[in-house]
């Protein structure tokens, strides 16, 4: 207790001393109570209590201006260096004890053919961050459900609350398997078939369900279709499935043909598991593009940004 008394009896008061260096760093009581929040009296007060207590002037009063005394000119870089440091030390402080876990919101599609594979590398690399995933078909609200990064399709991109980096694009174009061809008779030679044929063959669909929490409207056979110039039946008829990696399972297992999403089938292109039956193609002009909130500075969330764009972007 003596030694903190006596701290406190060799300290000028500290409120003083903040007052002081916003004053004196600007050179006006007014400029200093703005940035403060006070009024111009209650720094011209802290300004008198610190002099009373240091024993000297601090500043020169003129009419409209003021300048530095010798003491004060002393006092202020001391001051700032001192202030500067304390500000560096919370500043490690705080970031020691950021959380180190990270969540991360997907579609189940993405998640399911991208994200996964992409954690698995993340997380062999940085074994002192934990990733939650959320997976789900519907918007996220960032700031409201905690989530650190989104992957968001559409038009988001202009929320002021979110910082968003655009990824890739959209590509669309039907899809089936080596299987479906054999079973339907279809060489691989006569491929790739004209748009209408596909007409004439069984379509896997995404059901309505599966975009009812979305914000933008859905991309199905009767929307590709247009796209292509080709007036669509009223009623399409075939298998309806709300989720799409089911429905990828389907066409895997030849029971149809559905529509492909670049990002989500070009590792099955690739393995010749599945097959693009026409050539055509449908750009929607939307954009994937990875979201974080604006506000924040956490360095796991900022490595885990960094490795998922990088993925992407690869």
């Amino acid at each position: 207790m003596s030694a903190m008394r006596n701290l406190k009896q060799q300290l000028p008061p500290l409120n003083g001393l903040i007052t002081f260096e916003a004053a004196a760093r600007q050179l006006s009581f007014t400029a200093a109570a703005d940035e403060l929040n006070v009024t111009q009296a209650a720094v011209s007060r802290q300004i008198k209590n610190l002099e009373q207590h240091l024993g000297t002037l601090l500043f020169n009063r003129y009419n409209r201006r003021l300048t530095l005394t010798p003491a004060a000119q002393q006092l202020l870089p001391n001051l700032q260096s001192a202030i500067a440091l304390i500000i560096d030390s919370v500043a490690q402080i705080t970031t020691a004890e950021e959380p180190k876990t990270v969540t991360i919101a997907a579609t189940i599609a993405f998640t399911t053919f991208k994200l996964n594979d992409w954690l698995s590398q993340f997380l062999q690399q940085h074994r002192d961050i934990e990733v939650r995933v959320i997976a789900t078909d519907r918007d996220v609200d960032l700031q409201r459900e905690g989530v650190d990064l989104a992957i968001s399709y559409g038009d988001d991109r202009q929320n002021n609350n979110l910082c968003s980096t655009f990824m890739f694009n959209d590509e669309i174009f039907p899809i089936c398997s080596p299987e479906y061809l054999h079973n339907a008779g279809i060489e691989r030679t006569n491929l790739p078939l004209q748009v209408a044929d596909l007409l004439q063959q069984p379509l896997l669909h995404l059901d309505e369900e599966h975009w009812r929490g979305l914000h933008y409207k859905a991309i199905d056979w009767k929307v590709w279709f247009r796209s292509q110039g080709l007036i669509p039946p009223k009623r399409l008829k075939g298998l309806m499935i709300n989720n799409y990696p089911l429905l990828l399972q389907a066409v895997l297992k030849g029971q149809g043909i559905a529509l492909g999403w670049r990002h989500l089938v070009s590792d099955l292109l690739d393995t010749g598991e599945l097959i693009a039956p026409v050539s055509a193609s449908f750009n929607s002009q939307r954009e994937y593009y990875l979201a974080r909130k604006a506000d924040c500075n956490n360095p796991h969330v900022a490595s885990l940004q960094d490795w998922i764009l990088h993925c992407a972007l690869d």
